[in-house]
């Protein structure tokens, strides 16, 4: 059988696994999974099922993909796809936003001069305990820059250059990567994250204070070593 993609799957490993153990015994016939359970003893099928019952984390995550505006999709990548990370190393990390339809959604690039783009939320869970954090920008107010999102990614942090320009007067640098903090306890995290940069058609393509909407990436699995 296919490992799983825990890359991709919205539960921590132990209860992927246990959910494709259970598909497995599902379709088999009536007898084989009578003769699994007198294999195994009543009291370690239950355990196999409340250990596959979903987390708080997962139940988190999939409300508030539910919760996503229709036709937006935020996806993050660390830097190079890294996996794995030494105790106290910060993760490098990139966001992709785009639309399946054009002219519907913008979104904040101007980093750390406005509410929106410094109320990102990221969530991590080892499988057992869960915690959320807040950005680590400060906001040096004023200043705010959007862009249209269409079926071609936009990159966030967005490049903007040095030389001032119409639309960057003092020419303002966004850094070139967002940074998240892992337990430095050795283990293996999943992580997402919540945008609020994210505004409508009708909404002011300048934005100073105030959060647009909430925006769920999707989940990637990091590990400390």
């Amino acid at each position: 059988m296919k490992s799983p993609d825990y890359d991709s799957y919205d539960c921590n490993r132990a209860c992927s696994d246990c959910r494709c153990l259970i598909l497995i015994v599902g379709s088999s016939r009536r007898d084989a999974l009578a003769n699994l359970v007198l294999a195994l003893g009543l009291g370690t099928v239950a355990t196999l099922f409340i250990a596959c019952s979903p987390s708080e984390f997962e139940r988190q995550y999939k409300q508030a993909v539910l919760e996503n505006p229709p036709g937006v999709e935020l996806r993050i990548r660390t830097r190079d796809g890294r996996k794995q990370y030494a105790p106290s190393e910060s993760v490098d990390f990139e966001e992709f936003y785009t639309s399946k339809y054009r002219n519907h959604w913008h979104i904040e690039i101007s980093e750390g001069r406005n509410d929106a783009s410094s109320s990102t939320v990221v969530h991590i869970s080892n499988g057992k305990a869960m915690e959320s954090q807040g950005s680590h920008a400060g906001i040096i107010c004023c200043d705010s820059r959007h862009v249209w999102l269409t079926i071609d990614a936009v990159r966030v942090p967005y490049k903007l250059f040095t030389t001032p320009t119409r639309d960057n007067l003092e020419g303002w640098r966004n850094p070139d990567w967002h940074v998240l903090h892992l337990p430095n306890e050795r283990g293996r995290y999943q992580v997402y994250i919540t945008s609020y940069r994210l505004f409508s058609a009708g909404e002011n393509t300048k934005t100073y204070g105030g959060k647009g909407a909430a925006l769920t990436s999707n989940i990637i699995t990091l590990e400390v070593k």
